[in-house]
């Protein structure tokens, strides 16, 4: 409820909420925020980026390459198996 109350003090055209509003819907209680955007994105913001992005980059190719570790060995399991069974 108290979201929904937050929520509506920004229903105005303007965008603009005053603390104290703020402060009076919430009841001093504490608010959670799960997402935020940058107001600014600047050059600070894309080294950042390129940061998240390579660290991802190198992630996505440690599991492609585990995956593919992991299909040779099964490949050459099951070819040992053939050659036991024969």
């Amino acid at each position: 409820m108290r979201l929904i109350s937050l929520m509506d003090l920004g229903s105005d055209e303007s965008g603009r909420i005053p603390y104290s509003a703020i402060r009076d819907t919430l009841q001093n209680w504490p608010f959670i925020c799960s997402r935020c955007t940058e107001r600014v994105f600047g050059e600070e913001q894309w080294l950042t980026l390129r940061t998240k992005l390579a660290t991802w980059r190198g992630n996505i190719a440690n599991v492609i390459s585990t995956i593919q570790a992991n299909k040779m060995a099964d490949d050459g399991s099951q070819a040992v198996q053939g050659l036991v069974i024969r």
